[in-house]
Parts: C-alpha cells; sequence; structure tokens
C-alpha cells in the first residue's frame, strides 16, 4: 500500500475512535450506567486501525520511530484507557472530556508539523 493509502486509513481510525469515545463519554459512567457496547466496539476497531496505518505509513515513509512518533503512540495509549478510566470512574467525564480533547489537537498538531527533538 502506498503512504497516501495509510494516511487515509489512520485517519479513517482516528475519526472512529473519538466516535466511540464521544459515545462513552455521553452514556458511561453516570452511576450505574454503561456505555453501550457499538460505542466501546467503535473505540476499538478504530484505535486498532489507528495505531496500525500509523505504524504503516511511518515505515512507508521511512520515518523510523522518531520523537514525534513516539509521542503519538504515548497519546494513542491514553486515549484506548479512556473508556476504562471513566467507566471505573477514576476519572470523571468532564475531565475526561478535557483531557480528550487537548491529546486529540495535541496528536494532530505532532503530526502534522513533526517537530524535530531539541
Amino acid at each position: 500500500m502506498t503512504p497516501e493509502n495509510y494516511k487515509l486509513l489512520h485517519v479513517l481510525g482516528v475519526l472512529l475512535m473519538f466516535l466511540g469515545l464521544g459515545g462513552v463519554l455521553a452514556t458511561g459512567g453516570k452511576e450505574g450506567a454503561k456505555a453501550s457496547r457499538v460505542y466501546l466496539i467503535l473505540h476499538g476497531v478504530g484505535a486498532l486501525a489507528a495505531l496500525v496505518a500509523g505504524i504503516g505509513f511511518a515505515h512507508k515513509s521511512n520515518f523510523g520511530f522518531p520523537t514525534w512518533v513516539i509521542a503519538k503512540i504515548a497519546a494513542w495509549l491514553v486515549l484506548g484507557l479512556m473508556p476504562l478510566l471513566v467507566s471505573r470512574g477514576i476519572l470523571p467525564r468532564t475531565i475526561a472530556l478535557v483531557l480528550v480533547l487537548g491529546l486529540g489537537a495535541f496528536a494532530a498538531w505532532v503530526g502534522v508539523s513533526q517537530p524535530k527533538p531539541f
């Protein structure tokens, strides 16, 4: 596959992941309420697609694993754990929402600007 195909799959995976996260944050975390399985499945499939396609894109583009790729993987890991943190009550939904938006913006900025390390 070409790097452009990997990039398209990466963006599609991110969209699915955030769609699932939105559903989890909107429905989960209430007293006794659980998020719908559909949202959890969307989140999981999207996270897996974003990870695989992102690493495939980095490989095909001969980026290797610079600092900005590792930062995106760390953001992906935290975003992947977010439904668990919200459903167990470890993180309140409002704080999780702010954290999700911040991490998403950070990952987008890092992916577009590809900053060099100090």
